[in-house]
Parts: C-alpha cells; structure tokens; sequence
C-alpha cells in the first residue's frame, strides 16, 4: 500500500470539495448572475495599488484562482482559508511553481 503525501492529501480535500460545491451549484441553478467583481478583478485592484509584496500577492492569487474554480460559496466557508493556504505554500515551496505563479502574477497584470 503506498502513502499518501500532502500534496495527494490537498488533492483529495480540494475534489472533495469540488464534488460539493457541484452539488450546491446543482441545486441553485438557475439565480441571478454575478454582480460584484470576480476574485481575480478584486486581486487586480489591491496589486495596482501596490499594497501587496510578492509573498502576499502569490498567496492572494492561489486563493482568487481556487476562489474562481471552486466558487464564492465554498470560499466563504471557514475550511477554504487553510486549505487555500496550504496550497499556497506547497506550491511556492518549489521554485519551478513559484516561478510559474510569478509569471502568472505579471501576465495577469498584477506586479
């Protein structure tokens, strides 16, 4: 039997999760459409005013990108602000990620 490494255990939580809001979504078809901002428009505004460093701002987008995947309803929930945060740092842990989420950051516009 082989074990299971955190990075397997963030994938797991995270389709878990997923499965959920799907289930959720599935049953509030058909509301209203979005009138506030996406995660990542909110992202733009905090980076163009230039309140975030780097660590911040990577972390911030890992968030807005899951937030933008997974959906406003899961986000809010107390769980998301960990397992975002997880996710983050196994990802910035490797310099090969954390330079594909630099790029991501200043194609996105937000360094």
């Amino acid at each position: 039997m082989s074990t299971i490494g955190r990075v397997d255990q963030a994938v797991l939580q995270l389709r878990a999760q997923l499965q959920r809001l799907a289930r959720e979504r599935a049953s509030k078809r058909g509301s209203a459409g979005r009138s506030e901002p996406r995660p990542l428009e909110r992202l733009r505004e905090l980076g163009a005013a230039g309140a975030l460093g780097d660590d911040e701002l990577r972390r911030k987008f890992v968030r807005a990108v899951l937030t933008e995947e997974l959906g406003e309803a899961l986000a809010n929930q107390p769980e998301f602000e960990r397992i975002s945060n997880e996710v983050w740092q196994l990802l910035d842990a490797d310099p090969d990620t954390r330079g594909i989420m630099d790029a991501a950051v200043r194609q996105l516009g937000l360094q």
